[in-house]
């Protein structure tokens, strides 16, 4: 984790204006995903970060909002589609794995660059597949022979079904 601003200065984040309450009154957290693209770890690195800030800042979890709250632009896009789930985490701490233990897991599938991480090597290995930990074409067709043997929907994402289905 870098501190790029001291704490005690305005960052022109929030993109509400020079005196909206989110430049002026609120924390910005950038979460940059290195060119390994591992996004779980990147969360794992957020969710430590917001709980230490919450914890020292004593600021209620309902105050922990994405950019789009005050921007309203679809930002931060990736993790907007599971800001409930990454939430979730930052109340339990944090998981050393997002596949491990509570249900709240990634939604795995092929992407630009291509997702990576141990939660896709844990699937690849319940799949028989090579566990490299990247989620590319081959683990996308295991994925979907898996679905249709089990009577899911057959789009080769490893959503909360199959998450489900992979690990009861």
């Amino acid at each position: 984790m870098i501190q790029h601003i001291p704490e005690n200065e305005v960052a022109w984040h929030a993109g509400d204006g020079r005196n909206g309450p989110g430049n002026r009154k609120s924390i910005g957290i950038e979460i940059c995903v290195n060119a390994d693209g591992d996004f779980g770890r990147a969360q794992e690195n957020a969710i430590k970060l917001v709980k230490m800030l919450i914890d020292k800042y004593k600021i209620p979890i309902s105050r922990v909002v994405p950019h789009k709250h005050w921007s309203g632009k679809n930002c931060p896009a990736n993790l907007l589609k599971q800001w409930s789930s990454f939430i979730a985490r930052v109340r339990q701490g944090g998981s050393a794995s997002p596949a491990a233990g509570s249900g709240l897991r990634r939604l795995l599938k092929v992407t630009r660059p291509m997702m990576r991480g141990d939660d896709i090597k844990q699937v690849q290995v319940r799949l028989g597949v090579p566990a490299d930990g990247i989620y590319g074409p081959v683990t996308k067709r295991a994925v979907q022979a898996f679905q249709k043997a089990r009577g899911l929907a057959v789009d080769g994402i490893v959503g909360p079904q199959t998450w489900g289905a992979l690990f009861s």
